[in-house]
């Protein structure tokens, strides 16, 4: 009853945020709304610009223009968005080790250390976040004449929320993060490129997680005439480094590598994502700590459509 209670809690948190949003967006002029589902990240999201001047087009330009441009423009945001999202499979992880999961979780345990539920929803801290990020975007077209339309995004992103999960567990922490990030994509006749660049700040109100500086890359490719077996083709990395924020020491590193399968015949991609997460002894204190460093396995799949 207690996670019932605290599911019930934070999906009307974020259903009544989605609620306001519209009814305060509902009179401002036009923007976009957008949305992802995802079994690991699903949102929904509005943008628009400050000022209500178009987003700025490009043209062709490489992707090395495009960062170029949208750091002379990142001093002065002009662009806003507003996003809830929510995290389904590391919710999943919780439900299926609490008793309401009738002891599914111990069914999927292949060792006494290696647990199925785990090593799928690894990697994942918080269930859900409500997001505001203030900066700039700009669109541009594709290098090879397609005249399909891209976005890169740069600026400051505030999120917060009031649970942590911590093995398939609820902790209580209300905890807030804030970073700088660039991010974008790029869509070609043959293949889309996303990538990611951010670096930020966690703190969390229990004080037995610590709070932590961060550095975190991402890039994928998806190429749907490509060689469905290359992993440069068709493949993603992700890479994180966590550090204490008072002492600077390393509390955490993460690298998964992710496989990319286009089905064409349905527009769909398959993912599968494998790598591993390591917390050093500095991550936890007090009775969430173990004492001792450890690294969890994660095999990460999914479905995008």
């Amino acid at each position: 009853m207690l996670l019932g209670a605290q599911i019930a809690g934070y999906r009307h948190a974020v259903w009544l945020c989605l609620i306001l949003l519209r009814c305060s967006l509902s009179h401002a002029s036009e923007g976009e709304w957008e949305h992802e589902l995802d079994p690991y990240y699903t949102n929904i999201a509005y943008f628009k610009n400050l000022d209500d001047s178009p987003i700025p087009e490009l043209g062709q330009v490489s992707e090395i223009q495009v960062y170029k441009d949208l750091f002379y423009r990142s001093y002065v945001p002009r662009f806003f968005l507003i996003e809830a999202s929510i995290n389904p499979m590391p919710l999943l992880g919780v439900y299926l080790k609490s008793e309401e999961g009738q002891g599914v979780y111990e069914d999927m345990k292949l060792t006494q250390e290696l647990n199925l539920v785990e090593v799928a929803t690894a990697g994942f801290e918080e269930p859900y976040a409500v997001s505001l990020f203030l900066g700039n975007m700009v669109k541009y077209d594709a290098l090879d004449g397609s005249g399909t339309k891209s976005k890169g995004f740069m600026g400051y992103l505030a999120s917060y929320g009031h649970l942590h999960i911590r093995k398939n567990k609820f902790v209580d922490d209300r905890w807030g993060e804030f970073e700088w990030k660039i991010k974008g994509d790029q869509k070609l006749e043959d293949r889309d490129l996303s990538w990611s660049f951010r670096v930020g700040l966690k703190i969390h109100d229990n004080p037995y997680i610590t709070d932590e500086f961060y550095v975190a890359i991402k890039r994928e490719r998806i190429q749907k005439t490509g060689d469905v077996f290359s992993w440069v083709q068709n493949g993603g990395i992700e890479f994180k480094l966590r550090l204490d924020k008072d002492s600077g020491q390393t509390i955490g590193q993460q690298l998964i590598v992710d496989k990319k399968i286009p089905i064409t015949s349905k527009d769909w991609v398959l993912s599968l994502g494998i790598g591993f997460i390591r917390d050093t002894f500095r991550k936890y204190s007090g009775p969430l700590s173990t004492g001792e460093n450890t690294t969890s396995f994660v095999l990460r799949p999914s479905l995008n459509f």
